[in-house]
């Protein structure tokens, strides 16, 4: 599992600039105990990361080119049984899962990258001059590249701030880019070139279909792409939240006789850890809770930029205080939940002015006008590149409007904002992500709107096939999918306690949501916010920071909305960067 976790190739590149890029990569891996290998081909230098196995994951084809698969792919990998295809016009990944496939030509002068259809492990390329480099590790392309301030891509930097994350293959530097998703990516004398493979694209084939047969092909298709998974290892780390994603697999995992060893943190009454032990309760799964540090911000900042540096706002650091919290509790890999949500109808984007804007603006950060207000440099050309981006990659899709706007989610916001879970925990001990399942993607990326509208479709699933779990609330919704009586009962006592009694047998009835982040904050101050306050004098010169003030002082005073926080979360990324410069 996890076998190559990451890599950086590079050619070309003089003296000074291999020197900052090895600085980066050391201070990014030092924290973990993987192995490490360097290979030469001709001009080419490549560098891969990972943990046992990583051996069997680099083969030599008969031209003398090499092949590395890094990530984590659904089931056996053999690479020399990939020979003949790999050197057809044709090839395509033979495997779901997070995966890449990177062959290098024998005298190092072609690269060659496919990746998995959501492109979930990114990779950041840059040509300098005469060089070339290419890594899953978004601070090795900045040194190698020798980025800086004035190399900012001033789209890009309004897109972090509106949205924490980038669009298109975009970053804060105009010189860098992202390897799009679902590609065929070449490296030559002649430049980088990719080609769109549309293996997942947006369709509407299911418009016509019936509900029971939507209800059973989603029961089908989900239950084997998790169970095709769970079958590769005897023993699965498995975070259960009270959400529907986890929940599944925990359900698929209790049919196959799974040992699950399932974790939850936060607050005793939180509304996840409530949930989250019923489902294992009722599924007979090993639970515990865990107990995050207050300072897990202050402690795990640095390394998360050391990781993921200015590739998106910082945010989940309490993955990795998790994390180390578990390591000496199991060695089995992580199983995840990742993408499930959105496939099964939690698409919260829409375009409605030509860039993105979120419903109720709840996963935004700064709006456009505060960021035309917080930003020292005019954003209207900027919003307008946004916007011919947005139009571009949604009119290169088919299908209808909504199934174009759910993928255009999922190539952005779910790639780029949520992709570090999988990648933490690939560093960690190992992760796989059964909905990364192609088949079971095309079935939700064909579905009318309708069906999608709150996770209708999944919640008649849990109705028809798990209807132990479908009585159990969550974070799902306001009430189960199936109200027992039971339920019904508590629920109206509950509305006539006081919220002080809403314990014991009624907890859960209140939505206590997680926030550790701002309770972190507001336990160690703004030690938890590097290198926000270490880069002030830089960031004003980008910025009118009075404005920050009030922000950080809306999370000092209140846990309650968690919006304040994701601003300055997009302030840190950009402070790393002028820090470093």
């Amino acid at each position: 599992m996890n076998s190559v976790v990451g890599f950086t190739i590079f050619s070309n590149l003089p003296e000074n600039r291999i020197k900052a890029l090895q600085v980066a990569q050391d201070r990014a891996l030092a924290y973990f105990a993987l192995q490490r290998r360097s290979l030469v081909l001709g001009e080419t230098y490549l560098e891969v990361w990972g943990r046992k196995g990583m051996k069997e994951r680099i083969h030599t084809l008969h031209d003398g080119s090499l092949v590395v698969v890094i990530g984590s792919p659904h089931g056996k990998v053999v690479s020399a049984e990939m020979e003949d295809n790999l050197l057809s016009d044709d090839f395509a990944i033979p495997w779901d899962g997070r995966v890449i496939i990177l062959r290098v030509s024998a005298d190092g002068r072609r690269w060659t990258m496919w990746n998995d259809w959501l492109g979930s492990i990114p990779v950041f390329h840059a040509e300098v001059g005469g060089s070339r480099i290419a890594s899953t590790l978004e601070p090795v392309t900045v040194a190698a590249g020798g980025f800086s301030s004035d190399d900012f891509y001033l789209p890009g930097l309004v897109s972090l701030l509106i949205n924490g994350h980038f669009i298109s293959d975009w970053t804060l530097f105009k010189g860098m880019k992202t390897v799009p998703p679902d590609c065929v990516a070449k490296w030559a004398e002649s430049g980088f070139h990719s080609q769109q493979l549309w293996t997942v694209k947006p369709t509407e084939d299911r418009w016509e279909a019936s509900w029971d047969d939507l209800v059973d092909e989603m029961h089908e298709l989900s239950g084997k792409a998790i169970a095709d998974v769970l079958k590769t290892q005897p023993n699965w780390i498995l975070p259960l939240s009270a959400g529907l994603d986890s929940r599944l697999i925990a359900a698929v995992g209790a049919d196959l006789g799974v040992n699950f060893h399932a974790y939850a943190w936060g607050e005793p009454e939180s509304t996840d850890v409530i949930y989250s032990h019923q489902i294992a309760k009722t599924l007979d799964i090993s639970w515990k809770r865990i107990e995050l540090c207050k300072d897990f911000l202050e402690c795990y900042t640095p390394l998360w930029a050391d990781l993921f540096g200015s590739s998106m706002h910082f945010h989940g650091m309490y993955q990795m205080c998790f994390l180390d919290a578990i390591k000496s509790e199991s060695d089995a890999p992580l199983i995840t939940g990742y993408i499930g949500d959105m496939l099964s109808g939690m698409n919260a984007m829409q375009h409605d002015t030509g860039y993105i804007i979120y419903k109720k603006d709840w996963y935004m950060h700064w709006d456009v006008e505060e960021t035309r207000s917080l930003l020292k440099i005019p954003i209207d050309e900027a919003l307008q590149e946004i916007a011919e981006e947005v139009k571009r990659l949604v009119a290169a899709m088919t299908g209808g409007w909504y199934s174009k706007s759910l993928y255009f989610a999922l190539w952005s916001r779910q790639r780029l904002f949520t992709s570090f879970q999988s990648t933490v925990s690939s560093y960690w001990r190992g992760t796989a992500t059964p909905f990364l399942n192609r088949a079971y993607a095309r079935f939700c990326i064909s579905l009318p709107r309708a069906v999608h509208e709150n996770r209708h479709l999944l919640a008649d699933v849990f109705r028809r096939y798990y209807g132990r779990l479908a009585v159990i609330p969550g974070t799902y919704a306001s009430q189960p999918f199936i109200l027992t009586g039971k339920y019904l009962l508590k629920h109206r006592i509950v509305e006539h306690l006081p919220a002080s009694l809403h314990h014991g047998p009624f907890a859960g009835f209140d939505d206590i949501p997680l926030r550790m982040d701002v309770d972190c904050i507001r336990a160690t101050g703004k030690k938890s916010l590097w290198p926000m306050y270490n880069a002030w004098d830089q960031l004003g010169k980008w910025l009118d920071v009075s404005q920050l003030e009030p922000v950080y002082q809306a999370v000092m005073s209140s846990a309650e909305d968690i919006r304040p926080l994701r601003k300055l979360q997009s302030i840190q990324a950009l402070a790393y960067r002028l820090l470093n410069n």
